[in-house]
Order: structure tokens, then C-alpha cells, then sequence
């Protein structure tokens, strides 16, 4: 109908018999008046929202906050007030809301035991979660300025748990501050993740990837500030480390292991506890570079492993030249494992009528990573490492052919604050 009041306006012009040129302008501006103000109407009339709105929650309660979501739409922005709360039951942000759930600042608003379930593109910004969670699965998320605090126990922070069939959730963390707490990306829970190691890799793409950028770690216990499974991606970069490590896990039995890791520009320090080394890679393959470690690590390089190399998992076995879950080449006592270090796409996709596809080798690089003006070099974890072999599956001292890091800052961050320090506790 817009269309139509348009054309039938020059239609009409053409039929009137004006006296002057100003009696055709003043028609066309009262029917210019008279067609916008249909357009105006017929949006609102429809539903849709010309400017996002603003609901305050009535307090930072669950209920509260809950009831503020569902009063809200698509593009608006949720504000919760200071307070100190303790919540016993989730707060849900449906996919079809893609808000903006606002906090009044790191220590200002505070949650304790707490859960915020997000599966839309939303972004969660200025809360304290002590002992609480955000658990995601979607696609253009981001959470931001945030505190993830734990005090004598290690817990998730951030969970993202791809749930969705053959699709792995991106989105970004950054700015954060995490204490004895981490980024959990599994990436997807469902049968095996099969579908994700048929995927294209495309590492530095932008793509399929969790990004973590901009946020403090600290450990006080055993944690990790990152982990990876069930075909996990994710970029690790610009974030400071101290007293804890970063993760990714080989096969665990009948899951596939972490997919792929970029980690960069990072700085890891070791302060208050003895702590092995600053990153355990288990699985998948990936880039390491530009990062720096300060203190006393038992060993500064970067640890490869396998489990299967070890010990039998579930249906997986071991990785021996028994198990078909291996490539078993021939006098490779079970070479290559499945998902190991510098393995890369699934020829095919693994279904029930069609198991253990053969996968490329994609071999992981490390260079410029320094601690105390020496190299940081991946090494073989003992016994666990017999199948992985620089010269191969690793390279050390090199950069990665063609590889070009994504874009910094991420576009999803926009406009950050730069000062996240947050009190102790």
C-alpha cells in the first residue's frame, strides 16, 4: 500500500489543474505529510519499535529481573540496579529477546548463586556473579565488564554449551575479571560432535569461533582460566594470567576433543603458586604466539598431550593400533589419533553408517612466545606424547603459513571501558 500511495500521488499531480508552481508545492507537501504520517501508524500498528526502550528492574532479585526481560523486546535495554542479591532459580533470556542486560557496575550490582541462561544474540555487561554462571548458546553474544568471582573453590564463569545441531556458538568475552573461575567452550553437547570436525578450520576467519579478549585470571586453587571439548573453538588474546593456566582436552572417551586454539598477545604469571606450565593443549591444533610469562614456572614451555597415548577412554580405547577410532597407519602403532595435536578436518562426516573418517594433518605453530627473554617452545608431556613429533604435528620457531590474526578489537566490543579493576573479593 506504501507503494501504491506513491505512485498514485504523481498520478494525481498530473490530473490537477494548479493556478500557480507555489498551489502544486503546497499540495505536495500536505500529501508528503498525509503519506508519513500512514507510514508512522501503519508501524505502529504492525508492532514494530522505531526506538529501543529501557526497563529498570525494580531491584536486582531474581523476579525482578526476570520480570523485566519479559517485559521487554528485541533491541531493548534491561537496567539493574545496585544491590546485593542471592538468586535460588535462573534467569532465561529467550532467543527471540536479544537485549542488553545491564548491571550499574562490577561490585555494584552482585549476584550470588546465580545462573543467567542466554540463547540469543544478547550482551550482559556490569554484574558481579559470586559462585554464579552464564551459560550460552547463540550467535553474536557478548559478555563484558563483568566479575566472576569464586573464593576458596574453582567454578565455570562462563559456560558455552552448543546445544543447537552441527552449530557452534560465537560470540565474545572481554574486559572481564575472572577469580578462580573460567571460560568453559564445549561445542556441542549433543552424540559426539562429529559434525564440527567436518567443518572447515579456517583459523583466523573471524568464524565458528569463541573469542576471550581484554580479561584478568587469577587462581588461588587448581583451575584453569580456559577449557575446551566436543569440538571447542576459541581465541585466547590480550588477557592477563596469573597463577593458573589455559586448557584444551584430547577424545575423553566417546566425545571429540577440542577443535582448535589461537592464543596471543597474553601475559601469564607465576606469583603465589607453584605452578607446571602455562598452557596444556591436549587436542586439536592451533596457533601460539607473541606471549609472555613472568615468574618462576616448574616448566615454561608449552605442554602437548594425548590421553589415549596413556590409557584406554571408553569406546575410543586407546590409541595403540587397536582402537578404529585411530588412522593406524602402518607401523604408526596407531598413528594418527583421533583429534590429536595437528589434526585437522574429518574427510567426511561421521555418521552411524559411515564411522572414523580419515582426518587431515594440520600441524599447530608456536613462535615469539618469551619468558625471560628465552623461547617458549612446546614440548612432548612424557609418555602421554608418543604420536605427537615436531617436524610434523608441531612446529616450534615458526610462523604458521598464511595466517592472519581476526580483527582487534572485536567488532562486537565497540566502545569499552578500559578500567575493570575490581575490588579483592
Amino acid at each position: 500500500m506504501v507503494h501504491a500511495a506513491f505512485k498514485s500521488r504523481e498520478t494525481f499531480f498530473r490530473t490537477q489543474n494548479y493556478r500557480s508552481k507555489d498551489e502544486m508545492k503546497t499540495a505536495r507537501l500536505i500529501i508528503n505529510i498525509v503519506i508519513m504520517l500512514c507510514l508512522v501508524v501503519s508501524c505502529q500498528k504492525g508492532g514494530t519499535k522505531i526506538t529501543p526502550a529501557t526497563h529498570m528492574a525494580a531491584n536486582c532479585s531474581q523476579s525482578a529481573v526476570q520480570k523485566a526481560i519479559d517485559s521487554a523486546a528485541s533491541g531493548d535495554t534491561v537496567s539493574v540496579p545496585s544491590g546485593n542479591c542471592t538468586w535460588s532459580s535462573t534467569v532465561i533470556i529467550p532467543a527471540e529477546e536479544n537485549i542488553i542486560l545491564k548491571g550499574a557496575g562490577i561490585d555494584s550490582t552482585v549476584i550470588t548463586g546465580g545462573t543467567v541462561n542466554m540463547s540469543g544474540s544478547s550482551r550482559i555487561t556490569g554484574f558481579t556473579f559470586i559462585n554464579g554462571l552464564i551459560q550460552v548458546d547463540a550467535d553474536g553474544w557478548r559478555v563484558d565488564n563483568c566479575k566472576f568471582y569464586n573464593a576458596s573453590k574453582w567454578n565455570d564463569g562462563v559456560f558455552v554449551r552448543g546445544q543447537r545441531e552441527n552449530q557452534h556458538p560465537t560470540g565474545l568475552v572481554d574486559h572481564c575479571f575472572f577469580y578462580n573461575s573460567r571460560v568453559l567452550v564445549a561445542g556441542w553437547m549433543g552424540l559426539t560432535a562429529h559434525a564440527l570436525w567436518f567443518q572447515p578450520l579456517n583459523l583466523g576467519m573471524g568464524n565458528a569461533v569463541v573469542y576471550v579478549e581484554d580479561c584478568t585470571f587469577i587462581g588461588t586453587v587448581h583451575s584453569n582460566a580456559i577449557d575446551a571439548n566436543y569440538g571447542g573453538r576459541y581465541v585466547f588474546r590480550y588477557n592477563t594470567v596469573t597463577d593458573t593456566y589455559i586448557e584444551a582436552h584430547s577424545v575423553q572417551g566417546y566425545n571429540r576433543a577440542a577443535r582448535s586454539w589461537e592464543i596471543y598477545n597474553n601475559t601469564f604469571n607465576q606469583v603465589s603458586r607453584g605452578m607446571w606450565v602455562p598452557m596444556f593443549l591436549r587436542g586439536g591444533t592451533g596457533v601460539v604466539f607473541n606471549n609472555t610469562l613472568t615468574g618462576a614456572w616448574t616448566d615454561s614451555g608449552i605442554a602437548l598431550d594425548n590421553v589415549r597415548d596413556c590409557e584406554s577412554r571408553d569406546t575410543s580405547g586407546k590409541c595403540d593400533g587397536s582402537s578404529p577410532w585411530d588412522g593406524n597407519q602402518a607401523g604408526g602403532t596407531g598413528y594418527p589419533c583421533r583429534d590429536q595435536i595437528g589434526r585437522g578436518t574429518d574427510a567426511n562426516l561421521w555418521t552411524a553408517f559411515n564411522r572414523y573418517p580419515p582426518q587431515t594433518l594440520d600441524p599447530a605453530y608456536a613462535w615469539n612466545n618469551k619468558h625471560n627473554g628465552a623461547d617458549v617452545p612446546f614440548f612432548q608431556h612424557n609418555n602421554c606424547a608418543n604420536h605427537i613429533q615436531p617436524g610434523r604435528d608441531y612446529y616450534n620457531n615458526t610462523v604458521k603459513p598464511g595466517y592472519v590474526p581476526y580483527t582487534y578489537p572485536h567488532p562486537l566490543a565497540g566502545v569499552t571501558p578500559v578500567d575493570i579493576r575490581p575490588s579483592s573479593k
